[in-house]
């Protein structure tokens, strides 16, 4: 793990030599990971973990909670999971229904700011989630309107059997459409890439990359 990690932060390192303003983030994909697992992978300078099933996230969340870990929900938002996400998670990268956001934020403890990302839908694969480009704008608008939600950017799952000339399409896309959305408080994140492609990702200008397999091995 520690290799992997090295190398992770070596290729982010070079790939954004050259652009001072980009800066990434490392998000270690831990589910199906144990505690032991994450414990070592934040010995190693990691500390953002995205977790995809509730259940088994929160037992970690429990077993972690004196650690200096930023738990990031990058599964599929379910109504009923709203509360245990609002009040367990810092970040949620997979808003992608005005429903869901406003239990999102009726269930965010007072006091906190959950940062949401809305996952948008680029290549129109029915399989997976994600808001159509041309709703995006009016739901970015119904999310700032709640006070307990912040808007903090853009998170992007392309199709599994996505060609590498078709992703660097829709990443592209992705950094184009961020960066024409107005938000005055911060910069905005493109939440793109993952172990198979995060080098495309991060030259199209991604912020965050979701690793799983290219951190603790193969599952």
């Amino acid at each position: 793990m520690k290799k992997n990690i090295q190398n992770i932060f070596s290729t982010i390192e070079k790939l954004t030599a050259n652009n001072k303003k980009q800066s990434v983030e490392l998000i270690a994909v831990s589910k199906k990971k144990s505690t032991s697992e994450i414990l070592e992978a934040l010995s190693l300078g990691i500390n953002n973990f995205g977790e995809n099933y509730l259940q088994e996230s929160l037992q970690k969340i429990s077993e972690l909670k004196n650690k200096n870990i930023i738990w990031h929900f990058i599964g599929k938002v379910q109504s009923n999971k709203c509360k245990d996400i609002a009040e367990n998670f810092e970040w949620v990268h997979t808003l992608d229904r005005l429903k869901i956001a406003k239990k999102l934020n009726e269930y965010t403890p007072s006091g906190k700011k959950l940062k949401v990302l809305i996952q948008v839908n680029l290549d129109n694969d029915e399989n997976k989630g994600g808001i159509k480009k041309e709703n995006l704008e009016e739901l970015m608008k119904n999310i700032t309107k709640f006070k307990n939600l912040e808007f903090r950017g853009l998170m992007i799952m392309p199709s599994a059997n996505a060609k590498k000339e078709e992703l660097r399409l829709i990443y592209e896309e992705a950094y184009s459409l961020t960066n024409s959305m107005e938000v005055k408080e911060h910069n905005l994140e493109l939440s793109m890439g993952m172990t198979n492609d995060f080098k495309i990702a991060i030259e199209e200008g991604s912020s965050m990359i979701r690793i799983g397999t290219g951190i603790f091995g193969e599952r």
